[in-house]
C-alpha cells in the first residue's frame, strides 16, 4: 500500500493532542450516535437511510473509543470495555437488518411482468418473508436501543468521558494515536496481501473491513491534529465502494432460498459477482505490480 509519510518535522515534536481532545472527539462521535438512535426509536418504521446512518455513526464510535481506551490506565479501561462490547452488539444488530434492506433493494431488480412461473413465485414469496423479517427486526432493533438507552448506555459511555483520571496517569497522546495508526495500517497490508495470495469471500470481507478502519482513523487522526497529513489513497476509496459491493451480493447469494437460488434472477446475481470479483481481484494485482515497480525505481542508483 502507498505510504504517505506523517511524521513531524523536529520543530514539531511536541504535539497539540491532548487526552481532554481525544475525549472531546469521541464524545462528539456519541453524540451523533445518540440522535440517531433517538430518530430510530421514534420511528415506527425506520428507513433504510437511518439505519445505514446509525450503523455508520456506531462504527465511528468504536474506532475512537478504541484509542481512547489505548489512553487509560487499566482500572479505566476496565469500565470502559464493557460499555464498548454493548455498543459493538448493537451495531451488529444493525447491520443484520441492514443486509435484509440490501436483499430488498436488490430484488427490485426483478421483473415479474418478464419472469417465468417458476421464477415469479419463489421470488415473490421470498420478497414477502424478507419484508416480514425486516419489519420485525426493526420492532426487535427498537426495543433493544430503547432498553440499553433505558440503562444509561449512552449515559454511562458520556459520563466515562467526562470524568477523567488524574493527571499524570494517561498514556502520551501523540505516541498513542501514532501507535494505533501503525497497527491499523499493518493490519490493512496483512488484509491486502492474504486476499491477493487467496481471494476468498471472507478474506476480501476482511480487506474491506481493514480499509474502512484505516480511512476512519486516517479522518480521526486529521480531526484531532490538523497537522497529520496522511492522505488516504482515493484507489483505496474506490476499492471499498468495490468491495462492498461484492459483500452484499455475497450476503444476498447466501442467504437466498434454495427454491430462489434456481431462479434467473439468482443466476443473474451469480453472474455479477463474479464479473465483480474478477475486477477487484485485477485491482489488487495491479497495486501490487505498480508498488513493485515503485521499489525497483527507488533501488536504482541516482
Amino acid at each position: 500500500m502507498p505510504r504517505t509519510d506523517h511524521r513531524m518535522t523536529p520543530s514539531e515534536d511536541v504535539s497539540p493532542i491532548t487526552p481532554e481532545q481525544v475525549a472531546h472527539e469521541v464524545s462528539s462521535l456519541l453524540e451523533g450516535v445518540t440522535r440517531s438512535v433517538d430518530t430510530v426509536i421514534a420511528s415506527a418504521h425506520p428507513t433504510p437511510e437511518s439505519l445505514h446512518r446509525l450503523h455508520r455513526q456506531m462504527r465511528r464510535l468504536r474506532t475512537g473509543l478504541a484509542l481512547w481506551e489505548a489512553l487509560l490506565p487499566v482500572a479505566e479501561r476496565e469500565l470502559l470495555h464493557p460499555l464498548d462490547v454493548r455498543i459493538k452488539r448493537l451495531s451488529r444488530l444493525v447491520g443484520r437488518i441492514r443486509d435484509r434492506d440490501i436483499t430488498l433493494s436488490l430484488l427490485q431488480r426483478f421483473d415479474r411482468r418478464k419472469a417465468g412461473p417458476k421464477d415469479a413465485f419463489p421470488v415473490e414469496r421470498y420478497r414477502t418473508r424478507l419484508r416480514e423479517d425486516a419489519r420485525t427486526g426493526r420492532e426487535l432493533l427498537r426495543a433493544f436501543l430503547r432498553s440499553e438507552k433505558q440503562a444509561r448506555l449512552f449515559d454511562d459511555l458520556a459520563e466515562r468521558l467526562r470524568s477523567l483520571p488524574r493527571a499524570g496517569s494517561f498514556a502520551n497522546a501523540p505516541r498513542a494515536l501514532q501507535q494505533a495508526e501503525e497497527r491499523t495500517y499493518d493490519n490493512l497490508r496483512r488484509a491486502r496481501r492474504k486476499a491477493i495470495q487467496h481471494p476468498t469471500m471472507e478474506r476480501l470481507h476482511r480487506l474491506r473491513i481493514r480499509i474502512r478502519r484505516a480511512r476512519q482513523f486516517s479522518d480521526l487522526a486529521v480531526t484531532l491534529d490538523p497537522r497529520h497529513h496522511r492522505r488516504f489513497p482515493v484507489v483505496f476509496v474506490r476499492l471499498q465502494k468495490e468491495l462492498g459491493d461484492l459483500h452484499d451480493l455475497d450476503m444476498v447469494l447466501a442467504g437466498l432460498d434454495v427454491d430462489v437460488q434456481r431462479t434467473d434472477w439468482a443466476a443473474s446475481l451469480r453472474k455479477e459477482r463474479r464479473r465483480r470479483r474478477r475486477r477487484i481481484v485485477g485491482e489488487l494485482e495491479r497495486l501490487i505490480r505498480a508498488e513493485k515497480k515503485r521499489a525497483r525505481a527507488r533501488s536504482k542508483p541516482s
